[in-house]
């Protein structure tokens, strides 16, 4: 129980960090209810409380409570800038409406007024939101180009590793058993600094590391292959077509060609790489699957795989 308290308190303490940037938006949206109710109370009359509408105000109160959630959540996830002001504009406005919808269950404006329907009708709120979707649109585009594989992974798995932001065992599970059944490949790779003589990598050093190969390998691995982290130095490619060896071969060796200078050490640390391919010509179960990769796991700890150039042969495990 302390500990979930905690875990919602640290989150909570971050998503209102997340949202100081947006601080003009923030003070805007209590004054504008505070305005709009200024107006009711100064220009209508109050229905007695015995007959409130219980269903529309509590219908008509929670969109626009569900309007400010979600505006909330789009400033949290955005930096400042014309995108999210249209969409952060829009927002405001739709909930403006509900607000002004749920305040006239509680104060009747006499027929002279029409700002309340303007208010309710919500024209510039919605072309607003609009405007800002469609740019943002357009800036996903921009996005996915720019991200290519990473777009994919980020989307459409929220279960990835802290350090990598690479799906994890139980996505190359499912992915594995997804896969055509024509020989999909499984390259499993260990990657590991080779320290030495030099001081062992701090936590944040490894954290950091970990992204760059995470990196490495997204940016270099054939197209048609995904990338996952099995453990804190085991990767996995998995491929739904034939991979020939040679780039595998051209990957573990230009992992083994990056230099990674940690925090207060003089010389730059070198990585070992080590890597087995699998061929898979019948399908295995979840167990099965995990028990093959950590036999190859514990196998590439111990030996080498002989790879020199891209040309080397290496043995191939057809399971």
């Amino acid at each position: 129980m302390i500990r979930r308290v905690r875990y919602t308190l640290l989150h909570t303490y971050v998503f209102t960090k997340m949202l100081m940037p947006h601080w003009p938006w923030l003070i805007g949206l209590p004054l504008s209810m505070a305005f709009i109710v200024f107006l009711n109370k100064t220009a209508g009359i109050a229905i007695p409380y015995i007959d409130w509408v219980w269903m529309d105000i509590i219908g008509e109160g929670g969109l626009a409570l569900f309007m400010v959630t979600w505006m909330l959540i789009v400033l949290a996830t955005r930096e400042p800038g014309f995108i999210t002001n249209w969409m952060a504009f829009g927002f405001l406005c739709l909930c403006a409406s509900s607000f002004q919808d749920m305040l006239d269950e509680i104060y009747v404006l006499p027929d002279a007024v029409s700002w309340d329907k303007w208010i309710e009708s919500a024209p510039v709120g919605l072309v607003s939101l609009v405007i800002g979707l469609i740019l943002w649109y357009r800036e996903q585009r921009q996005l996915k180009k720019y991200l290519n594989k990473r777009s994919g992974v980020l989307q459409n798995d929220l279960a990835l590793h802290e350090d990598s932001f690479l799906p994890q065992w139980s996505a190359l599970a499912k992915a594995v058993q997804d896969v055509p059944a024509h020989q999909p490949t499984l390259v499993v790779l260990r990657v590991a600094p080779e320290v030495r003589s030099q001081l062992p990598l701090s936590l944040q050093d490894q954290s950091k590391l970990r992204f760059l190969i995470a990196e490495m390998l997204l940016w270099n691995s054939p197209d048609s292959s995904q990338v996952f982290q099995l453990t804190g130095e085991g990767y996995a490619l998995l491929s739904a077509v034939p991979v020939s060896q040679e780039q595998i071969n051209d990957v573990v060796l230009l992992l083994r060609s990056m230099r990674f200078r940690g925090k207060g050490h003089k010389q730059a640390t070198l990585l070992g790489v080590k890597s087995r391919t699998l061929i898979f010509e019948n399908s295995l179960s979840d167990s099965e699957l995990r028990s093959k990769v950590q036999e190859i796991q514990s196998d590439l700890a111990m030996t080498c795989d002989g790879i020199q150039n891209s040309q080397s042969i290496v043995n191939v495990h057809v399971v």
